[in-house]
């Protein structure tokens, strides 16, 4: 009895020194809002999340996530005083399957939802960290925290979290809310029976008596349960049951709005009418609202917006299902074979990003084994490209994500799927079309992601990261234009343009198995529309795709394109590749227009060689015997005035290395540094693409190494 005492007292104890740090460093929370944006599914440093084995700690005064190695850092980025973090920890587990009427185990369905299979279990706790490092777990509920600090836990369990709002925000986007067409001249009866609480505790179906997912009838003040979908899934269908009820009587009551989403900012409004069927915009909302009684500048949100439903539908989703369906792969995972998990629509984001942060240069940059790129970044890090870059990089070319491979384990546990939500909301964040959820070209996105981290790499270049010209440059190279005239002398014109991307035509006349697929197209245009929308049959053949060989579209890029008009006479341009980046991306331009002057999509293969000759693309510039149009600008003049003989800067040996790796001639790599002040390789590489074709430009520079020649900077 006497140790039972001793042991309540030694725990009482520990718990009141527990109490006593927390109070030290309770100074300043907050309880976040529903608009506040709160870091709680994915850390700002790495890619765990709460299903992570140590789970994901959430700093109650930043809001921001951080896997528990990670907290040491944080707790020196905000001072080292310490902090109070909620930990949160996820476990998923199977569900048990229902037994049919004989006690065997039912048929199994093939759902695309994980929540079918997978219940998740959820832990949470408060982690105190004191200046000293040493951490204590007080697990939640606790009645001794302080009120601050429970609230603000509570707040964070409760929150949406910054990558559904992310998501709700892009659903919301790609909705496009029309307005409906009746809530201008919308029958509302008098209220004088009828006044609806703006207590969410007095709301219920009128119908079924539910009290979740309710409708309020704009016109006659009905509360409904919401749509009941094919599955049983939903709400009790009471709000669309009275739509329907009144519409046969004669009234017509369009328009119902969610209750518990109505804020001073709007609400869900649903217009069942049949001409409408889907969300609409009510822009005399407060005015129909004030109608029952409620003010809207006064009411909270306290359930799901319909984007947020939708948005959690689509995390349950199992996209593996439909991207693998039918394939037989091999399972690899190592260093470096880490995959991205789908969001959905994202494959044009994770092929790139794969392919970028795998290349030896960009992991020599930004693999961050020490954490030092992240450590010195800025404080709201899910706004730093350059620490999500290296958060990136390092998750996919590190073995934190690749443990080995042992039989029976999960696919999809999420234990080891790296997810790159926090790095796709910023960098499609002010971009309309990487910011929404649609599908996206991957070619475009490349450049637009290189773009934005040569900006980004212009601040951090030397200092956070190692020096050297940017990620960009890797893949920059020069296009020769060729223009011969038509007729008379058939005078030339080269000219140089600067790109990152040799962008291939893809035809369908290439197709070496053209008459086997418009023989089918044919067979099906004789069935009829109708009859080829059937649903396929087992043994019915498969529409065959075009195969296309690369080389017919390298043909039709070297092809001359005739009667350009150019300076009152007709030309033919060509395309030749003057200098070779160190890497060359190609993009399979599938897209053209269809003979009814649409969009499309051509659907084919186009197989790619492991070797590729590109030696009759060479550009040569101008040869001998070939007459050039004159300068327009007199700048060939100009560049032919003798320089200065007197002391001038040296070209910087850094860029002139970069740019004589990218085969510009040393010399013009020497006037190209010197003319732009040898402010760096990016401008140096600019100004060469300008003055390529300049007389002198790959002249010695004059003995005293001063001008840049040229036609000057």
């Amino acid at each position: 009895r006497c140790r039972c005492r001793s042991g309540a007292a030694a725990a009482a104890a520990g718990m009141e020194a527990s109490m006593e740090k927390v109070r030290g460093l309770m100074a300043g929370l907050k309880v976040p809002q529903h608009y506040d944006k709160v870091y709680k599914d994915e850390c700002c440093f790495t890619c765990d999340t709460p299903f992570s084995e140590a789970g994901l700690a959430v700093n109650l005064r930043t809001w921001m996530g951080f896997a528990p190695d990670m907290l040491d850092l944080d707790v020196q980025r905000s001072g080292g005083g310490g902090g109070l973090y909620l930990l949160q920890k996820f476990q998923r587990r199977e569900k048990e399957q229902p037994k049919g009427e004989d006690g065997a185990e039912a048929p199994k369905t093939i759902g695309l939802l994980l929540e079918d299979k997978w219940e998740v279990v959820k832990e949470h706790s408060l982690l105190v960290v004191d200046k000293s490092g040493e951490r204590t777990t007080v697990p939640l509920p606790c009645g001794d925290l302080p009120m601050i600090v429970s609230n603000v836990c509570d707040g964070i369990i409760e929150h949406l979290g910054a990558k559904s709002q992310e998501d709700t925000s892009r659903f919301e986007q790609d909705l496009e809310l029309k307005e409906s067409k009746y809530y201008k001249e919308l029958v509302q009866l008098p209220p004088a029976t009828k006044k609806i609480s703006p207590n969410p505790k007095d709301w219920v179906c009128e119908k079924s008596g539910d009290t979740q997912n309710l409708w309020l009838n704009l016109s006659d003040g009905h509360i409904g349960g919401g749509r009941r979908f094919w599955d049983g899934s939903g709400g009790s269908n009471g709000a669309l049951d009275h739509f329907n009820e009144e519409k046969e009587k004669g009234n017509f009551y369009p328009l119902v709005v969610k209750l518990g989403t109505i804020t001073p900012h709007g609400a869900d409004v649903y217009s069942y009418a049949p001409d409408e069927d889907n969300m609409v915009k009510d822009p005399l909302l407060a005015k129909h609202l004030e109608h029952w009684g409620i003010d809207i500048m006064k009411m909270e949100k306290t359930d799901k917006s319909m984007a947020e439903m939708e948005v959690d539908y689509n995390l349950s989703y199992d996209f593996s299902r439909i991207c693998e369906s039918g394939e037989t792969l091999v399972r690899v995972r190592a260093p470096g074979l880490v995959g991205l998990k789908n969001l959905g629509n994202s494959c044009y984001l994770n092929s790139t990003v794969q392919l970028l942060l795998g290349l030896p240069e960009t992991k020599k940059r930004y693999l961050d084994q020490d954490c030092q790129i992240r450590k010195a970044g800025p404080a709201d890090a899910p706004t730093d490209l350059i620490t999500q870059v290296a958060k990136l990089t390092s998750a996919l070319n590190s073995d934190r994500y690749a443990p080995p491979l042992k039989d029976g384990e999960d696919e999809e546990d999420p234990k080891t799927l790296v997810s790159p939500g926090m790095f796709r909301a910023l960098i499609g964040k002010g971009h309309m079309e990487f910011s929404s959820g649609r599908q996206q070209d991957a070619g475009e996105f490349m450049l637009y992601f290189l773009d934005k981290l040569n900006r980004s790499e212009r601040t951090a270049l030397g200092s956070r990261v190692e020096g050297g010209s940017s990620l960009d440059s890797m893949f920059a190279f020069a296009v020769e234009e060729r223009l011969e005239e038509s007729g008379g002398t058939r005078r030339v014109k080269y000219s140089r343009n600067r790109t990152n991307m040799l962008s291939l035509q893809i035809v369908l006349d290439d197709a070496e198995n053209l008459a086997e697929v418009m023989a089918f197209k044919s067979a099906q245009a004789e069935q009829g529309e109708k009859e080829a929308k059937k649903p396929k049959t087992e043994g019915e053949p498969e529409e065959p795709k075009p195969v296309i060989p690369l080389q017919s579209s390298l043909a039709r890029y070297a092809a001359p394109e005739d009667g350009i008009p150019f300076r009152g006479t007709t030309v033919s341009k060509t395309l030749r590749i003057a200098t070779m980046p160190r890497y060359l991306i190609v993009q399979v331009q599938r897209y053209g227009i269809d003979e009814k002057w649409m969009p499309t999509k051509l659907d084919c293969k186009v197989p790619m060689p492991e070797k590729l000759n590109l030696e009759h693309l060479r550009g040569k510039g101008i040869q001998q015997g070939e007459e050039a149009f004159p300068d327009d600008d007199g700048g060939a003049e100009a560049a032919k005035a003798p320089a200065k003989e007197e002391a001038g800067p040296q070209p910087d040996e850094m860029i002139v290395v970069q740019l004589v790796s990218m085969d510009i001639p040393e010399n013009a790599a020497k006037r190209a540094a010197l003319a732009v002040q040898n402010s760096g390789a990016e401008a140096a590489i600019s100004w060469y693409f300008e003055h390529s074709t300049d007389p002198d430009v790959n002249d010695p520079l004059p003995a005293a190494g001063g001008g840049g020649g040229g036609g000057g900077g």
